[in-house]
This record gives C-alpha cells, structure tokens and sequence, in this order.
C-alpha cells in the first residue's frame, strides 16, 4: 500500500466520523442514538529477516459499528462487522464464513428492562461469579466473540435477589454453534435482602449456577453424550477489611479434542482472600482445574464457542518485552498459587515528602498429580495437589515512586520460568524445556509543562535455556528503548526500538547470532471522542494473552492505522 492510498483511506474514515457532531442524538423525543466506530488496519511486506510473511493482500483491516438504541425501559442495538480480511492472527474464518463477504451483523439485540424483571432477545453477554461455569465476552484483540443468540429474562421479585435464565446458541464466527446451551442461576445478596441480618461492615453473597448443552452425536466410532451439564456454587464474604471468595465448578464427562477424547469428568476450585488496610494490601489466591474446558460446540477448539472462562492466577504483565512468556491457563489440569502484597508508604514518611509505592507477587502453577488408566476411554486419576512438573513461576518486585508532582519513577523487575511445550504448543513431551527470563525495566516520566510531558522506558530481558533442549527463535538477550511525548490534550508520539542482540540460531555450519532491531514509530491525534492512530515499524512474533486467553501473533512489516469514534 502506498503512503496516498493510507492517506485516502484516513482522509475518509475521519470525514465520516466528523459528520456525526453529537455524543448521542436525540430524534424528536422518540428516543436516543448513541454508537461507535473502530477500525484497525496494517500493511504488510514481507520481512524474511523477522519472518514476517508475504501477504498477497497488502492491506488487511478489522472494522466494527455499534448502533444503540434507548427510549425509556427499552434498548435495541447492533454491531456490523467488517473482515477485509482479518489482520493476521486473527482467525481467518471471520472472513469466510457467513455468506464468504467478512460483512454483516452477527450481533443484535432488543432489550425491556422493568423494576422486578429483564428480557432480552438477541445477542447477550454474560457472567456469573468467576465464570467457571458460564462467561461470555467479546476481547477484539484475541478476536474472541462467544456471545449467545437467544432469550434472556432475569427477575428480581426482592432487593438482593435475583435469578437468570436463557436458552440460546453461542456465536461461531459469523454462524453459530452446532450445540444449543441452556442455562439458569440464582445470586443472592444477604444484606441486602435482610438489612438486620448482618453487622455492620460485612457481606454475604452467594450463588448457583447451571448450564447444560446439546449436542446431537454423530461420531461414527464413539458413544458421545449428547447432554452435557455444568453446575457450581460461590460464595463471598466480607468483614471490614478482609475479603473472601470461594467457587467450585463440576462437569460431567465431554470427550472432545482439547481433553483428548477423556471420559473424566471435570471439577475447578478457586479460593482468593484479601485484605486491605491503610497503607498495605494483600491478596493470597489458590485455583485448581481439572479437564473443565466446555465448548457449545464439543469439536471446537483454540478459545472458539467457550462457554466458561478459566481466569490465569498470575499477573498481566504489560511491559513489552516480557510479554513474549505470558501464562495461558491450562483448562485439561493445573494447580496455581498466587500472593500479592502492595505497600504505600505516605508523605511525609521516612522516605521524605512523596509517596512510595511497593509492590511484591509471586505465583506458580504446576501440572496435576495425575495416573493414567489404560483404557480406550482415556481416563486417568488425579490427587488434589500438584507434581513435580512446573508449568510456570513468576517472581516480580516493583517500586513507584513520585519525587514532586512533575517527576515520577518506577523500577520493576521479573523473574520468569515458562514451560514452553505446555504453554504454547499444549504438549508434555519435553522439546523447548523450560525457559528463564529475567527483566527489568525502568521508566521515567517528566512533566515538563502544563501539557506536555515526556515518558521514557528502558527495558533488558536476559533469557536462558535447559541444557540440550530445542533454542527458541527468540530465546536470546533484548533491550529496549522507548520515548513517549504526550502534549494535551490532542497529540501522542512515541518511538521505541526493541533489540534482540543475543538470539542464537543453528545450521548446518553449527551456530551463529541473529542480531534484530524492530524499531516502531507512531503519532496519535485526539480531538473530543475522535482518536487517529497511524504508525509504521517492525512487530516481533509472539503470543498476546489477554486474562489469562492467548493467541499467537505472526511477525510483520507495515503501516497501521487505527481510528476510534464515538457518537
């Protein structure tokens, strides 16, 4: 793509988003309309040196407009959608399937809301408690969609309760499932229900849930159950400073090609406890899965038609370079511990006149301690806690600290072990072994301005391998600058320069370094609810997690460009 064709291509989305002047537009009393616009597009060229691919579409692009609708205790809205086609890594059937366009509407809804009850026909998201037993959600940047087509009604006949109930089908891209999911669960907030009931500063509420799915089995060589039910039970109670949250899911046996076809049946416990005070937080989390994956379609695989949602109980590093070892939970058996301790010393404290802020967590994540039965049904046992194989181990330390009100630093470092087999390739066969990266970062923010100012991160990851095991493509050293100039309230640049100076590479004349720079460059314009984002440079190979949901994204070379609007 030419720099003139991008130039055209931003020239058209900003004239269309500045036709619509208003944040929402009332039409002659009947109602109001309110939406929003987002497209993402890249050019791409072929960069063998990052194995970045030739794309024979130089220009893919992601749209995607929301139309709301609202007149008093009624609501109605859509979502177009637009693959031209699918940015890489992003599912390629969001652009074939349907009628083969990557054009339409799959999301639609109507809504009355009423004081004692709610109905809902149409697209629906929903949660309930952690979502081991039932979490839709739309995450565009994994390219996750897994609302449910159908019928929704909720009632509330008392203050503190409330039941849901739907029957429906989960999108498939722009079809949906081949299973029907029905479902029903009941939350109950005691206090609220019965204001005297409790002392002061405490809490109870708890719940239940269910979710069944139908599928009609068509496997010419296995007995396939046609029903399969989830159900669970949670709990959260409170007292003053101290939190506590207990949930635990169970799954009848769903054979399918994420658990390899076992017959066992599932179950998931998560237990997390908090407590705050002035000046120190601390949070100590505990969850165990156990083959609790649940599709609404038992074929499916990746994070296609998931039903429930199996949260990661590690931390969502957003630093670059150590994004290159998230964690993805591990739905076929995991056990994982995690504490996390934040202390903030005030002003006027030892440390002087600015506040400080001090941040400790620690989580590990090992495989179950499980026997494998020798027969056709692939079963196995499993002990409640975890063996000897570790899946994952997170260390991180990170102190903020304000000197002033126009200067402000943080120091973070990670210490990372990342079984990469388990993680990204979902085998136990040992191949890459595990993987240690060690990082640190700093980064520097001036206010040198009333509105403008200036951040700068400087980032090193050192990463080593197991003795004999498989190098990874970018399993050497990296290094990273970044400067980020922010004049309010309308302009953003940022240039950065990721480093991967130590990655070591065999052929057939032994080893050798490959020494790669991904520079990146981007400028940013906001004005009210219009945002434009254009930049160009080289986007490394990886995996992007979202919440513990992971996707791997394939190296490129190009422009993008990225509008926003709301109306």
């Amino acid at each position: 793509m030419t720099t003139n064709m991008l130039v055209t291509a931003c020239s058209a989305f900003v004239l269309c988003a500045a036709s619509l002047s208003a944040q929402g537009v009332a039409i002659d009393d009947v109602g109001r309309i309110s939406g929003s616009l987002q497209m993402d597009a890249q050019t791409y060229t072929e960069d063998t040196l990052i194995g970045a691919p030739d794309v024979p579409e130089k220009m893919l692009s992601n749209t995607f407009v929301n139309v709301l609708f609202q007149r008093g205790k009624f609501t109605a809205g859509l979502r177009f959608e637009s693959y031209q086609g699918p940015l890489l890594g992003i599912d390629p059937r969001y652009g074939t399937s349907g009628n083969g366009s990557g054009l339409g509407i799959p999301y639609r809804f109507a809504t009355y809301t009423d004081d004692k009850f709610e109905i809902t026909a149409g697209n629906f998201y929903e949660q309930w408690g952690t979502g081991m037993v039932l979490r839709t959600y739309e995450e565009r940047n994994l390219g996750l969609d897994n609302s449910i087509d159908g019928v929704r009604l909720k009632v509330m006949p008392v203050e503190g309760l409330r039941f849901t109930g739907f029957t429906g089908r989960q999108r498939a891209f722009f079809d949906v499932s081949a299973g029907t999911i029905r479902g029903a669960d009941v939350n109950a907030d005691l206090g609220a229900m019965f204001t005297d009931f409790l002392p002061t500063g405490s809490w109870i509420t708890l719940g239940a849930g269910f979710v069944s799915r139908y599928q009609e089995e068509r496997d010419p060589l296995l007995r396939l159950p046609q029903n399969v039910s989830i159900w669970g039970a949670r709990g959260s109670f409170g007292y003053d400073a101290f939190s506590l949250d207990v949930e635990y899911a169970s799954k009848i046996n769903d054979p399918s090609p994420v658990n390899n076809l076992s017959y066992n049946p599932g179950n998931g416990l998560f237990v997390n406890a908090s407590f705050a005070a002035k000046g120190i937080g601390v949070n100590v989390g505990m969850k165990r899965i156990d083959n609790l994956d649940f599709r609404s379609d038992r074929s499916a695989a990746g994070f296609q038609q998931q039903v429930n949602y199996l949260p990661a109980l590690t931390k969502q590093h957003t630093w670059r370079l150590i994004t290159l070892y998230p964690y993805a939970t591990q739905p076929t058996g995991e056990l994982a511990i995690q504490a996390d301790v934040t202390w903030t010393i005030p002003k006027g404290s030892f440390l002087g006149d600015d506040e400080t802020i001090i941040s400790l967590n620690f989580s590990d994540v090992h495989m179950l301690d499980t026997v494998r039965l020798q027969n056709i049904r692939n079963e196995y046992t499993a002990n409640f806690w975890w063996s000897d194989r570790q899946y994952y181990l997170d260390f991180n330390a990170e102190v903020q600290r304000k000197w002033g009100r126009t200067f402000k630093t943080t120091l973070s470092y990670v210490h990372i072990q990342y079984d990469k087999d388990v993680i990204e390739k979902g085998l136990l066969e040992k191949t890459f072994g595990i993987i240690t990266a060690d990082f640190a970062v700093l980064e520097l923010w001036w206010q040198f301005d009333r509105n403008k100012s200036l951040r700068t991160e400087f980032q090193y990851m050192s990463v080593g391998h197991e003795a004999g095991a498989k190098l990874d493509l970018q399993n050497g050293d990296w290094v990273m600058a970044l400067v980020e100039l922010s004049i309010s309230p309308s302009w953003y640049v940022t240039v950065f320069d990721e480093y991967n100076y130590g990655n070591m590479l065999q052929d057939e004349n032994g080893e050798y370094y490959l020494r790669v720079h991904y520079p990146n460059a981007s400028v940013a314009w906001v004005e009210d609810a219009l945002r434009i984002q254009a930049g160009y440079g080289r986007v490394r190979g990886g995996i992007l997690c979202v919440g513990g949901i992971c996707r791997p994204v394939p190296a490129s070379n190009g422009f993008t460009l990225g509008v926003t609007y709301t109306f």
